[in-house]
């Protein structure tokens, strides 16, 4: 799945999650999705900023993140619990200007 969450339209703000079955990673689908929900976030809604996380030992949805532009900002120190383990998470944020939404 892909998501979109937290709009808020005063502040032109939002956040991109997404979360793929391990049998499919690496094949491009959460960077394909991504992709598009970004370019319906910033068009449709007008938006300035979008922002991300990612559990800290999650390489695969940082180098995601990465491909789509975003730029990591900062750690929320042991923010989330995966399967009983506390976990640091990296944010990540994209603006409107730093937007590319046709890479190729």
């Amino acid at each position: 799945w892909v998501t979109f969450n937290s709009w808020n339209p005063d502040f032109r703000s939002g956040s991109l999650g997404f979360c793929f079955a391990e049998a499919v990673w690496g094949r491009g689908y959460a960077t394909e999705a991504a992709r598009a929900l970004l370019a319906w976030a910033f068009d449709a809604l007008d938006l300035n900023r979008v922002q991300a996380e990612a559990d800290t030992r999650n390489i695969g949805s940082a180098r995601v993140l990465e491909k789509l532009g975003f730029r990591r900002e900062g750690t929320l120190r042991e923010d989330c619990i995966v399967a009983g383990v506390v976990s640091d998470s990296w944010v990540y944020g994209l603006l409107r200007r730093e937007w590319d939404h046709d890479p190729d």
